[in-house]
């Protein structure tokens, strides 16, 4: 599926350069012109990420040479792509999109990427593992829990605010043991939420000293969406999936008064999205079935009678498109069915699960499409939703782990 440079170059709204390594430890230019409709995927074993046209599931490739042992050598069909770290799992792209957030955890590094010019232009250490990040909504900031971080005086964890524009931490917001986060839609107000515990973190950024304030009352929660006035927040309780014994649940948040109003239990609340009112919500009960349930959060009420049933496994990662909802597992068992779930939301049913493909890392809706790219088993899977059927995809090699749209 190569393309040749000339053009790729055309189709280019700026361009960008970046290098490959040679056996003898010398680099050469990669001439990476860049696609309109860009999508990065990183990949854990080289700490690159991928470039693809998501317009039409393309990438380039090209050619080059090197001299070694007064020999010319050429390396062919190397795909366009930049050169981050020596790992690369988790991404986040900013906002404004002018930079894509790019996280190392073999060292722990956040590298923030110019997207105009595809190039790794800082790095920021992190004083302990991440799993993810959010962008302030200005893109000047960007948040990362790190809920082993060593805090003086205090149990380890803490939320790292990422001064971009001079690429060091500017503040640490003490939360222990903090996994994930979530932001309002007018930035005042962040949510956190930690390993093994039923409080979750109530952060006012507008405040002259920010100090996390912890609220009690739920059940192992785990993740946030809040109303388009950012007054109210729909809280995921993972609930015995995650080790407590209450049931999962949504619980309506207020945020001015800070109480917990009301709350809807479903099957399993491990990962979720809001579209409208409809707040689709996935979990794993345990056995051989996850579930999935729709939560209208303007009435608070449940509208599947009963959970319908997906594939087994943590499910943590969820995509709509075309009336279909893919849900991915980062484990599960893998064996007569993979770890991807669809759930067609025009009957409410389940569809036939697919292959044992390995782990979902990592889920893109494609924007004007009717396709979904999903990384299973370390490979990129490209969907048709209309059909549900796997798409010709690029063949890139294997250990790859995310996906982001940068162009929309």
């Amino acid at each position: 599926m190569a393309i040749s440079l000339l053009t790729l170059a055309a189709c280019g709204g700026g361009n960008g350069t970046t290098t490959v390594t040679t056996p003898n430890g010398n680099t050469i230019s990669n001439p990476s012109g860049t696609l309109k409709n860009r999508a990065y995927i990183s990949n854990q074993y080289s700490g690159n990420l991928q470039i693809v046209d998501s317009a039409n599931d393309s990438t380039a490739f090209y050619s080059s040479t090197y001299t070694y042992s007064g020999n010319t050598n050429q390396i062919a069909d190397l795909s366009v792509h930049i050169t981050v770290g020596s790992s690369a799992t988790f991404l986040k792209v900013s906002p404004d999109a002018t930079s894509t957030a790019v996280y190392d955890p073999s060292t722990d590094l956040m590298h923030f990427v110019v997207n105009s010019s595809q190039t790794d232009a800082a790095q920021v250490p992190l004083p302990a593992w991440a799993a993810m990040a959010l962008y302030s909504n200005d893109s000047k900031s960007l948040y990362v829990p790190t809920g082993n971080a060593v805090v003086s005086n205090s149990a380890p964890g803490a939320i790292q605010v990422v001064d971009i524009a001079n690429a060091a931490i500017s503040a640490s917001y003490n939360v222990p043991s903090v996994r994930w986060i979530a932001l309002s839609p007018n930035g005042n107000t962040m949510l956190a939420f930690a390993d093994n515990s039923d409080s979750m973190w109530f952060i006012d950024l507008t405040q002259t000293t920010i100090t996390p304030v912890a609220i009690p009352g739920f059940a192992r929660p785990v993740n946030a969406f809040f109303s388009s006035d950012s007054n109210t927040a729909y809280v995921l309780n993972c609930g015995p999936q995650c080790g407590t014994n209450s049931p999962p649940s949504v619980a309506q948040f207020d945020i001015p008064s800070k109480t917990i109003k009301t709350s809807v239990i479903v099957g399993g609340a491990s990962v979720g999205l809001l579209s409208g009112n409809n707040l689709y919500v996935a979990g794993y009960p345990g056995g051989a079935n996850g579930t999935f349930d729709i939560v209208d959060v303007s009435s608070m009420t449940r509208t599947t009678a009963n959970s319908i049933l997906i594939n087994d496994g943590q499910q943590w990662k969820m995509a709509l498109n075309n009336n279909m909802v893919y849900i991915g597992a980062k484990t599960c068992a893998n064996v007569s069915v993979g770890c991807l779930s669809i759930v067609n939301l025009a009957d409410n049913t389940a569809v036939t699960p697919g292959p044992p493909l390995g782990p979902v890392t990592g889920i893109l809706s494609v924007p004007n499409r009717n396709v979904i790219y999903v990384i299973q088993g370390g490979l990129l899977n490209i969907y048709n939703t209309q059909t549900n059927q796997q798409m010709p995809s690029l063949g890139f090699r294997g250990a790859l782990y995310d996906v982001v749209q940068v162009d929309q």
